[in-house]
């Protein structure tokens, strides 16, 4: 299996920088932390630009809260600042080592795919099974605080096999275990 390599310069390329930027700030509920950022735009990028350039990123603390509705949820989140480094992560580390190694199937955080994908495969698999068995049937389930169930160590083996890239590595490896066990629905 190939490894990818150079993957971390990208992090800090500007462009990329600001398009995740641009698009943390149009997806983020807190409108005031949003405006915050917006209005220091250039010395949150620069500050961002340089703690990746340098390797100097510390992840910052998380915001945990707790939902009831329609059911019990923590709910975990970050500051702007390091929702950006978390985008750059995702798409300029993770992607490009991961998503080849996918299946088909799996349509979470994909480009171009999504619900509907998912709902096109749901369909093309259930009709599979109408025709070939006259009884069959489908396990719906959820698995119970399954990001806080993973393994540290596991996960970073996994993550060696695909990235040789060594400053990609400790960062990524820097989010893994930003948390004491498992993982946050927000990291990567």
């Amino acid at each position: 299996m190939k490894r990818k390599g150079n993957l971390y310069e990208n992090t800090y390329k500007i462009e990329n920088i600001i398009s995740a930027a641009n698009e943390v700030c149009r997806n983020t509920k807190n409108k005031r932390e949003v405006n915050r950022f917006k209005n220091f735009r250039c010395i949150f990028i620069s500050r961002i630009y340089n703690d990746l350039k340098n390797k100097t990123y510390k992840v910052g603390p998380y915001n945990e809260f707790t939902i009831y509705e329609p059911k019990e949820r923590k709910i975990v989140s970050q500051k702007t600042y390091d929702k950006i480094i978390n985008h750059l992560i995702s798409r300029h580390i993770l992607m490009p080592a991961i998503m080849p190694k996918l299946i088909e199937q799996n349509v979470a955080s994909r480009v171009g795919m999504g619900t509907k994908m998912g709902l096109y495969y749901h369909y093309k698999y259930l009709r599979l099974c109408k025709q070939k068995y006259e009884r069959f049937y489908i396990l719906k389930c959820d698995v119970s605080k399954y990001f806080a169930s993973i393994d540290h160590d596991i996960l970073k083996q996994k993550v060696e096999k695909v990235i040789k890239d060594k400053d990609a590595l400790k960062i990524v490896f820097d989010v893994i275990d930003s948390v004491e066990e498992g993982l946050r629905d927000s990291v990567i």
